[in-house]
């Protein structure tokens, strides 16, 4: 009887969520917060190739990269931002920087605009410090990808190191570094970790936005991929806009991206109950388990203390 009640729940679970997603308006800031990262998709991206400058990283590394995580049809787009900032005078870019960092926290603002909707709170922090701390999350957000790019590249050299002083540890960075995938999967599980649990004007442990941030993790790269080879099928689709095919490329991209940010957030408002009911499910059946596992040590124990009991017994009766 249970067991058919929630088979019947699960329909009523989904049905809810859909319905959630369109009550809290998910598309609208999905649209809004990829409106802004249009607008400072360019200042990021010079913020994140001026950082980039002052490290190891060469152009052919960087897109390299950009060839990596980017869609086919936005790659030339963007490759062409970044040759322009590595041909600019060194002395100017830290203050084009500045600003661009400045204009890219407009878009994790806009972003924070919706996870509030999404968790049904409403935002009391100071306006100024909402916006300083939204410039923080872009900065934290480019030297967490540039600490994965140097991973990737910069990986054989760290390993041959910390092989020579500390082997286990030179192992366990060999294998991280192989699973190259893995790694660019790491940091987007991270990113979208961090984004829930800072961005939103509520209180929230990791572990309850880790379910969230998993499957958008997941999503996301899914999506990446048959996004390219949707262009690599269909190139014709140019033909349709010309010179501002990269544009409406990156625009949709992006906003199918922040829509499936909001809907990791939508998982873990939605489903919080349900996660909570499982977790204490599985420690009741963990606790369960161990307390039948003590019981059968304490009986066999106890067996085997009246086995030796009996056989005492039967030689004090019969001493030959």
């Amino acid at each position: 009887m249970d067991e058919k009640k929630e088979k019947q729940n699960i329909p009523k679970l989904l049905l809810g969520f859909v319905e959630r997603i369109n009550g809290d308006h998910v598309g609208a800031y999905a649209a809004q917060a990829a409106y802004f990262m249009i607008m400072s998709f360019i200042p990021f991206l010079l913020f994140l190739t001026t950082l980039i400058q002052y490290t190891p990283l060469t152009y052919n590394v960087v897109s390299d990269a950009i060839r990596g995580f980017m869609p086919d049809s936005l790659q030339n787009f963007v490759l062409l931002i970044v040759a322009e900032v590595y041909n600019r005078s060194i002395a100017v870019v830290p203050i084009s920087a500045l600003l661009a960092l400045w204009s890219a926290g407009k878009a994790m603002q806009s972003l924070t605009n919706g996870l509030n909707t999404i968790y049904h709170v409403k935002e009391t922090r100071n306006w100024l410090l909402n916006r300083i701390y939204a410039v923080l999350y872009t900065l934290l957000f480019g030297v967490a990808l540039i600490v994965s790019l140097l991973l990737l590249v910069l990986g054989n050299k760290i390993q041959a190191a910390s092989s020579k002083y500390i082997p286990v540890l030179g192992k366990l960075i060999g294998s991280i570094i192989g699973a190259r995938t893995l790694l660019v999967f790491g940091v987007l599980f991270l990113v979208f970790l961090f984004l829930y649990k800072v961005l939103p004007n509520r209180r929230a442990t990791m572990k309850s936005q880790a379910p969230g941030a998993l499957m958008i993790a997941v999503g996301w790269s899914v999506f990446s991929f048959f996004f390219s080879l949707y262009f690599e099928i269909f190139p014709n689709i140019s033909n349709m806009y010309g010179s501002l095919t990269a544009l409406i490329m990156l625009m949709l991209w992006l906003y199918s991206c922040m829509y499936l940010v909001l809907c990791g957030a939508e998982i873990n408002a939605y489903f919080e109950k349900q996660f909570r009911m499982a977790q204490a499910s599985m420690r009741e059946m963990l606790n369960r388990e161990k307390a039948e596992n003590d019981d059968g040590k304490e009986k066999a124990s106890s067996d085997a203390g009246q086995e030796e009991m009996v056989v005492d017994i039967e030689k004090e009766k019969d001493p030959s």
